[in-house]
């Protein structure tokens, strides 16, 4: 009787050291899914935040920088000719615009218009050129037509466009124009 007895005390002794280590260990760790979850949503409203933030001022900055752009567009865009050979009694022949991009965008259209200024001062004619696609900070050359008339040439932009910068420019632009950006376009 007393082996029995001994052999069922030990038998429950046994059974709730089990419980009691069993009970530790659920009780000492949580579970791999709270975790899990708990770090995923810490780290990523931590590093949405900050990515938001440097988004959100990198894209300030450049708007202020594709802006300041925009406004002072003359600085950037330019038109140039070369050295023509010009006639006594009136001609123009051997006459080449060049196009200076300064910018860090792409200009999709621009056209200049070339006038053949005569004697006293007027347009004798004005011929339009169109650059296309002409690559940042580079310039693009294009012969112009001879003219049988004029002493010197005068050259205008009559528009400008780049659908990266969002630029336009237009001597004939009519619409709601902002006094803070006035060449933005969003078309």
């Amino acid at each position: 009787m007393k082996k029995t007895t001994l052999l069922k005390i030990l038998i429950g002794l046994v059974s709730v050291l089990i419980i009691l280590v069993s009970l530790s260990f659920i009780n000492s760790r949580p579970s791999d899914n709270y975790s899990e979850k708990v770090g995923e949503i810490d780290v990523e409203k931590y590093t949405d935040s900050i990515a938001s933030s440097k988004q959100n001022e990198d894209l300030e900055n450049l708007t202020i920088k594709n802006r300041e752009i925009r406004n002072n567009w003359n600085t950037y865009f330019k038109v140039n000719y070369n050295k023509f050979n010009y006639y006594e009694i009136g001609g123009i022949e051997n006459l080449q615009i060049s196009f200076t991009n300064d910018s860090d965008y792409v200009i999709d259209n621009a056209y200049v218009d070339v006038c053949y200024v005569i004697d006293n001062g007027s347009c004798y004619k004005t011929e339009s050129l169109l650059f296309k696609h002409v690559a940042p900070h580079s310039i693009v050359i294009q012969d112009a037509p001879n003219s049988s008339r004029g002493t010197s040439i005068r050259l205008e932009f009559s528009q400008i466009y780049s659908d990266k910068l969002n630029f336009l420019y237009g001597q004939s632009i009519v619409g709601t124009r902002s006094s803070i950006d006035p060449y933005f376009s969003k078309d």
